[in-house]
């Protein structure tokens, strides 16, 4: 797999659809992305969702902020990013999935194409972020505008997922974000 190519897909897709909503709401303050609910049954692997907020979307949910809540984001769901990666997914599948026949091999084939995966999207948050952070996305996104990994679904994994995908000088300047992964400690 030319992950790299993958990655550059990723950053591109989502760069336009996150550029497409500011250029839609100017009336909105964007503060974050995130990609979520990412999934895998042994035979294929899907697109993660990517989801954008405003500020004007976060509120209080029994008692907890839906802030970095990606599943009750405005957008919780952006299609048109995920859709644009389906045959990249498709490859990912024909590649790593299909190859393995015994159950044990298919087990193994997901768990390395489950971490490699991980490290790409980790990647991809952090270009994602330095390209908005430098006005390549919008110019109306914030300067502390950040991309994350929010994969609630993973429990104790999501604070690693967090850390992996924000670069530690990036998290300094998203103090909710830090408090939220604090919550995990």
């Amino acid at each position: 797999m030319d992950w790299d190519s993958f990655e550059m897909a990723w950053h591109d897709s989502g760069c336009q659809t996150l550029a497409d909503i500011a250029a839609a709401h100017p009336d909105e303050q964007l503060y974050a992305a995130a990609f979520h609910l990412f999934y895998g049954d042994g035979i294929q692997i899907l697109p993660p969702a990517l989801a954008a907020n405003t500020e004007a979307a976060v509120h209080q949910d029994d008692g907890y902020s839906t802030r970095f809540a990606a599943p009750e984001w405005r957008w919780d769901v952006l299609a048109a990013a995920s859709d644009a990666m389906r045959p990249w997914y498709h490859r990912l599948s024909e590649e790593f999935l299909a190859p393995a026949t015994a159950d044990a091999e298919r087990d193994a084939a997901l768990d390395a194409l489950d971490a490699a995966h991980d490290g790409a999207m980790a990647r991809v948050c952090k270009a994602m972020t330095e390209t908005a952070r430098r006005g390549g996305i919008h110019d109306s996104l914030p300067n502390n505008f950040v991309v994350v990994i929010l994969e609630g679904q993973r429990g104790d994994e999501e604070a690693d997922l967090i850390r992996a995908s924000v670069n530690p000088q990036v998290l300094a300047t998203v103090p909710e974000l830090a408090d939220y992964l604090r919550e995990f400690q």
